[in-house]
């Protein structure tokens, strides 16, 4: 037998199956009246029905626990789009308040790069009014007073000064850090007041820093300076600075030394240098200038030291790329916070 005679054979045998079962339907319609009929049709509906509505319910089940499965793995992951915190840079920004009500923000697209009291539209006006320039985390922002003195206040600072300087002194308050380069006048000494003492000069350069709790330092780069502070007792305690000198000025004493002044007046250039210089110490200068909140996961690195430079106008990602490569600790962002551990071989 040839492959047609097959095909052919199979054909005739599907036609005969399909005969059959046609002819046992017929019968069995034949064998029924048609109300008994009817009833066998709506007794299948139902049962269809039933099986559908459970088939229905099962899906719509297994859907919603799928769509939870769904939600939790997405709110257990991390935010993709989520905003790199080495990113960040510093900028010139500040707040200047005017009076007891108005206030102005200050960026370099408005004012240029500082802030400048004009000596003889002040004296025109005739006022005596006081300004308070606030420097927020992340900024810095330089103003010439009405004298000509140069200011340059770093990031985290509050300085309060008279729009025109009246009467045989020059008086200013700081709080935070700021660089002074002070005009010359031999008759009206320039005064700056800190929470811990003060500090008197004629003219000359110097560094003043209030950031850590219950002490303020001067740091002298040139000219000659006097510190004093009254202590618990009424005592005033006075120390005079030379070039290279600091001071710290404490709740009773005043404490000098001799230091490298470019470790602490260097930011005002725009640099940060440092000589075997704490971990901690150049964690908390960086959580400021880039509004960054730093956690060590390990205490100990505290202590680590550091020598080196690091360029302000970078953004952080250059900053502890160089801290990682000599420090042995890497940094690593969770969530809004930058956590520091010791780098791992």
């Amino acid at each position: 037998m040839n492959q047609k005679d097959n095909n052919g054979s199979e054909k005739n045998l599907i036609t005969l199956l399909r005969w059959y079962r046609l002819k046992r339907v017929n019968e069995f319609v034949a064998q029924c009246d048609e109300e008994q009929a009817w009833k066998l049709v709506q007794q299948r509906i139902r049962r269809r029905r039933q099986v559908r509505m459970r088939v229905y319910w099962s899906g719509a089940v297994a859907a919603c626990l799928l769509a939870a499965v769904f939600c939790w793995q997405m709110w257990q992951m991390p935010v993709a789009d989520e905003p790199s915190l080495f990113e960040r840079r510093g900028e010139q920004r500040a707040t200047l308040l005017v009076g007891n009500s108005e206030s102005y923000d200050l960026k370099p697209q408005n004012t240029g790069q500082e802030l400048r009291y004009d000596v003889r539209s002040v004296a025109k006006r005739g006022t005596a009014d006081k300004h308070t320039l606030n420097v927020p985390r992340g900024g810095e922002y330089k103003l010439v007073l009405a004298d000509g003195t140069h200011v340059h206040a770093n990031a985290e600072s509050r300085l309060t000064y008279p729009v025109a300087f009246e009467g045989a002194t020059r008086e200013v308050y700081l709080t935070g850090e700021a660089f002074f380069d002070v005009a010359n006048d031999t008759l009206r000494p320039f005064i700056v007041h800190t929470p811990y003492g003060s500090v008197e000069v004629v003219g000359t350069r110097f560094n003043v820093n209030t950031y850590e709790k219950g002490q303020t330092t001067v740091t002298l780069e040139e000219g000659v300076v006097k510190v004093y502070h009254e202590n618990s007792s009424g005592r005033m305690q006075q120390e005079s600075l030379l070039p290279g000198e600091q001071a710290e000025i404490l709740s009773e004493t005043i404490r000098t030394q001799t230091v490298q002044v470019e470790e602490y007046t260097s930011w005002a250039n725009g640099i940060y240098e440092y000589s075997d210089t704490p971990l901690e110490t150049i964690v908390q200068q960086l959580s400021r200038w880039y509004d960054v909140n730093m956690v060590f996961a390990d205490t100990r690195l505290r202590s680590r030291k550091f020598a080196g430079v690091i360029f302000r106008d970078q953004p952080l990602q250059k900053a502890v790329e160089t801290l990682s490569k000599v420090s042995d600790v890497q940094f690593r962002q969770n969530g809004n916070v930058i956590e520091i551990t010791e780098k791992r071989l």
